[in-house]
């Protein structure tokens, strides 16, 4: 861990905090810089063209995406009107991580698209093998339902 400690502080002399970029999304913004830096290790950039299939519904789990440019569109049970929009800064995969780990949806990029991604695996185990890392994401995960079940059981006016 020592020499983990030193690799993190030689990135901050180079540049600023170059993992801030993680806080972005809701579900890390409590992580500290190292923990970002751990976090930052397991990510990897994934890209689609316009009209590319991300993924089918019933297909397994495997990466939870993390959108950086671009749009996704979503069809599936767990959206209100068996339709949404994934944008810039939002997370796709996350109510699948905690149900059958299959997807519970279909999702297609409506334009060229960035994403950075972590797998399924991976992020459970940053989960178990980091305790109090673990309870800053999975308090950001609750964070993170807790507003989409308030957005989605909003009265119409």
């Amino acid at each position: 861990m020592f020499e983990l400690h030193i690799a993190w502080l030689k990135t901050l002399l180079h540049k600023s905090d170059k993992f801030a970029y993680l806080k972005r999304y809701s579900i890390f913004k409590e992580l500290s810089s190292f923990e970002l830096y751990l976090l930052n290790n397991y990510f990897h950039a994934r890209s689609f063209k316009a009209g590319e299939m991300l993924f089918d519904k019933n297909y397994p789990l495997e990466v939870i995406y993390f959108v950086e440019k671009g749009e996704i569109s979503v069809t599936g049970n767990a959206h209100p009107s068996g339709h949404s929009t994934v944008k810039k800064h939002q997370i796709l995969g996350l109510l699948d991580m905690f149900h059958e780990n299959i997807r519970s949806s279909s999702a297609i990029a409506l334009g060229d698209l960035e994403t950075i991604a972590i797998s399924r695996h991976d992020l459970t185990d940053v989960i178990r093998q980091n305790p109090r890392m673990g309870i800053k994401i999975l308090t950001g995960i609750c964070h993170f339902y807790s507003n989409y079940i308030f957005t989605i059981c909003k009265p119409v006016e």
